[in-house]
């Protein structure tokens, strides 16, 4: 028995790096086929995932019995696409070509091991799903008004699913197919390179010595490790398990502890250059290249840090909360002496996107670059162990994103087999009256409730069939010209955002419940604690589709008036939200801080620049009375 789990751990590690040099093979040298680049990815991946997840019975056995019949199932319903490929690709019409018996069944058994496989990584809600969804496929005859339709065969969904690149092999598959494994293996590298320790240092040095210090060291921490991933759970734990403590340590109670880092860590689902890897699939369903959508997504991801920051730093100031003592911060000055050059391959992919290249070729050559520019020093040089490490680490980080990615194809297949998305975008601008306001409010209630349980990534990809084209349809008839002009970049935005925050937004707040285990607190508090910290994200989708000069589109005058007044108000509603400045304010001073908040997010240049100004003169009389030279003009105690 001991030799047949030896035979099976090297036989999943040579899998796991045929994975690991299959994509770096397709980054350096182009992508196969379509088919073929997809069909690889997902069978390597569902082979890994029921080899290291294998099922467990109390019968020896039973147990090799049953996930022998797996892997045989696997092999054979892949073996089928795989030797058969020209006429499942070139020799049969998709939909017309009747389906044989034994296809059926092959197509039955691989869209189950698909779904099972997702169920191991991601857990029952995105399967359960699209099983829901297959059903809907079945049933629409029976089914009244909007949800109607002529239904569909079980052949016809075995077809799409199994046969044809419209359902688990679309778009979405070839989104982690192509760009996203590699981002992934990049994040591995650099981890692995000692980039993730070293950041984590320069947090601790920058902000650990301020008040509440291990909480702003969790939001700075999360800026930098959401350039190397773009994972919010995953942020927390690893991050977490150091911050939480800490923050804990000083005085935060367990809740909020676990809340700040839920909520920073899911700032790195918004944040460039990685953006929780949905950037990738909006280039590919957008056409806007990569890069530029990065670009638009800067302004809106620093304002979230930074409302995330301004809620911790007043939370601190409440409770009179201190940073930690000198001698447990690290030495970060010397470790960027020592390590600096770690940082370059970072600098190196963006110069690459920003002067054109493929997301494909410049993450490939980044990878490479993070190897030679390692070498350069002895107590950085990533030998043998390193290196085969960064590249098991990668491709088990990619697994999930590959099922959850088929997964949600299936989903997005049968909107576009039963024409919803159709029949959505007609109805939400009928229930929105053509109000854009209203429009909005209802496209972010059902991207929560349609990201409940999703992986942010799973939850996008179902709304580009959802929620998406009805949004554009809305904002395109919206008489300013720059949001109908944009309709299509700003209803992605929007819908991102708020597929996003539903890991820390109640009931399923997946990123929340991690902290919380990790602070030992109550799930469910925490993750209110967490969606109050996150206010900013929110209002901001809302702020930059009505005013997307928060997008950096507009004049150089309007982008200056948003970036400017972005700071203030989002410091204006923290400090409002939570009642303190350098002392308790009354709730006059905190109506006053909130209207002048309300009057810069009017998107109208004269209500900006007159909420700039009341924010401003209040700080200034504030700081003025705190020192002394004036008695307090705003009433702090009203």
């Amino acid at each position: 028995m001991d030799q047949c789990k030896k035979i099976i751990q090297w036989f999943t590690i040579i899998v796991i790096f045929t994975m690991g040099i299959f994509h770096l093979y397709t980054g350096f040298f182009g992508t196969f086929e379509t088919f073929y680049q997809r069909f690889t990815h997902l069978a390597l991946a569902l082979l890994i995932i029921f080899l290291l997840n294998p099922y467990k019975t109390s019968h020896r056995t039973l147990t090799i019995f049953l996930n022998s019949c797996i892997v045989i199932a696997l092999f054979i319903s892949l073996g089928f696409l795989f030797f058969n490929y020209d006429y499942v690709m070139t020799g049969r019409f998709p939909f017309v070509t009747p389906l044989t018996t034994g296809e059926m069944i092959l197509g039955i058994v691989f869209i189950a091991l698909v779904l099972e496989a997702t169920r191991k990584l991601t857990g029952p809600i995105l399967p359960l799903v699209a099983i829901i969804f297959v059903i809907y496929a079945f049933t629409g005859p029976f089914l009244p008004s909007i949800l109607g339709h002529g239904g569909y065969t079980l052949s016809s969904i075995i077809d799409m699913n199994y046969m044809s690149t419209e359902g688990i092999f679309s778009i979405p598959l070839g989104a982690s197919a192509n760009y996203i494994a590699m981002f992934i293996i990049f994040g591995a590298f650099l981890a692995r390179s000692g980039v993730g320790s070293l950041l984590m240092d320069i947090a601790m040095g920058l902000a650990g010595r301020f008040s509440g210090g291990p909480a702003k060291v969790a939001v700075v921490a999360s800026v930098f490790t959401g350039v190397m991933s773009g994972s919010a759970v995953s942020n927390v734990l690893t991050s977490g398990t150091f911050t939480i403590p800490l923050m804990k340590k000083i005085g935060y109670k367990p809740h909020f502890a676990a809340g700040v880092e839920a909520s920073a860590s899911t700032g790195s689902q918004i944040m460039p250059p990685v953006m929780g890897i949905i950037a990738f699939m909006m280039a590919q369903y957008t056409g806007i290249p990569y890069i530029q959508i990065a670009g638009y997504a800067l302004l809106p991801a620093i304002l979230y840090f930074w409302g995330v920051g301004v809620m911790v730093h007043y939370e601190a100031v409440k409770l009179k909360l201190k940073g930690l003592p000198k001698e447990e911060l690290p030495d970060w000055k010397s470790g960027l002496k020592k390590k600096w050059h770690l940082l370059a391959p970072i600098f190196i992919m963006l110069t690459l996107l920003i002067q054109g290249f493929s997301p494909s070729y410049a993450v490939s050559y980044s990878i490479l670059s993070i190897v030679i520019i390692a070498s350069l020093r002895k107590e950085t040089r990533m030998g043998i162990k390193e290196i085969s490490g960064a590249i098991q680490d990668g491709v088990k980080g990619m697994l999930m994103i590959a099922v959850a990615t088929a997964t949600a194809g299936m989903i997005s297949g049968v909107f576009g087999l039963t024409g919803l998305g159709i029949r959505f975008s007609t109805s939400l601008s009928d229930l929105s009256g053509g109000y854009i306001i209203l429009a909005l409010v209802l496209t972010a209630f059902v991207s929560i409730i349609l990201g409940l349980g999703l992986p942010p990534s799973a939850s996008y990809i179902i709304q580009i069939a959802v929620t998406i084209p009805a949004l554009v349809q809305v904002l395109e008839a919206y008489e300013v010209d720059v949001v109908s002009a944009n309709a299509l970049l700003l209803a992605h935005m929007f819908v991102m955002y708020f597929a996003a925050i539903a890991v820390i937004t109640p009931p399923d707040a997946i990123a929340s419940f991690a902290a919380a285990g990790i602070a030992k607190s109550p799930p469910m508090l925490t993750a209110f604690t967490a969606s109050k910290l996150a206010f900013v994200a929110y209002f901001i989708p809302f702020l930059f589709v009505l005013n997307p000069a928060y997008l950096m589109i507009g004049t150089l005058f309007e982008i200056s008036l948003a970036i400017v007044g972005g700071v203030l108000g989002v410091l204006a509603l923290g400090i409002g939200f939570q009642g303190y400045l350098s002392e308790k304010i009354g709730w006059l001073s905190r109506f006053y801080v909130l209207s002048a908040a309300l009057l810069i997010f009017i998107p109208l240049p004269i209500t900006n620049i007159i909420g700039i100004v009341l924010i401003l003169l209040f700080l200034f009389t504030s700081l003025i009375y705190k020192n002394g030279r004036i008695q307090n003009p705003i009433n702090t105690e009203a």
